[in-house]
């Protein structure tokens, strides 16, 4: 009987352990390694950068696709919030923001269907600064994580335009 019981406690063991391990570690380090990665591209912390149009030989974002403009804003509310802005498109075209915590979790999501006026978002930890008028308040229950914009361009000529256009996305520390 206990020659039965040992192999079935160490199995039920590796599997908690392997269990914790993909909910609790794995996300982190994923996150970790995506932040070292759009670090190491030039991007500032609580500040947007904005990729260049996606090409065939892109490799930044896996499988991008050419017809998303892409924006990003790594944060780090250790310092206070972060207002964050942009304009939609003005052609009907689709835009969104979406933030992430540092695990990897979609927090927040907003578009340009969703929205009728322009997006200002305050991010902060729960709890904090009060939030300006006009701001939605969303609350990280991380310190740490990213901001990303995405346009989708489903005309090439329009991609100046709209290039022009998705650069009023801002993260502005305050």
């Amino acid at each position: 009987m206990m020659r039965r019981l040992v192999p079935l406690a160490a199995a039920l063991l590796a599997a908690v352990l392997g269990f914790w391990i993909t909910l609790n570690w794995i996300p982190g380090f994923i996150m970790s390694r995506a932040m070292e990665q759009v670090e190491s591209g030039g991007a500032a912390i609580n500040s947007a950068t904005h990729a260049p149009p996606v090409t065939e030989a892109s490799r930044n974002v896996v499988r991008p696709s050419p017809d998303i403009l892409y924006s990003i804003c790594p944060f780090d509310l250790s310092h206070g919030p972060l207002l964050i802005q942009a304009r939609w498109p003005r052609n009907g075209g689709y835009a969104s923001i979406s933030l992430y915590d540092s695990r990897t979790n979609n927090i927040f999501t907003l578009s340009d269907r969703d929205a009728g006026r322009a997006p200002a978002i305050w991010l902060d930890r729960p709890g904090t600064a009060p939030v300006p008028d006009g701001a939605t308040a969303v609350s990280s229950p991380t310190q740490t994580g990213l901001v990303l914009y995405r346009q989708i361009v489903e005309d090439p000529s329009r991609i100046p335009a709209a290039n022009a256009e998705r650069r009023s996305f801002r993260c502005d520390a305050q």
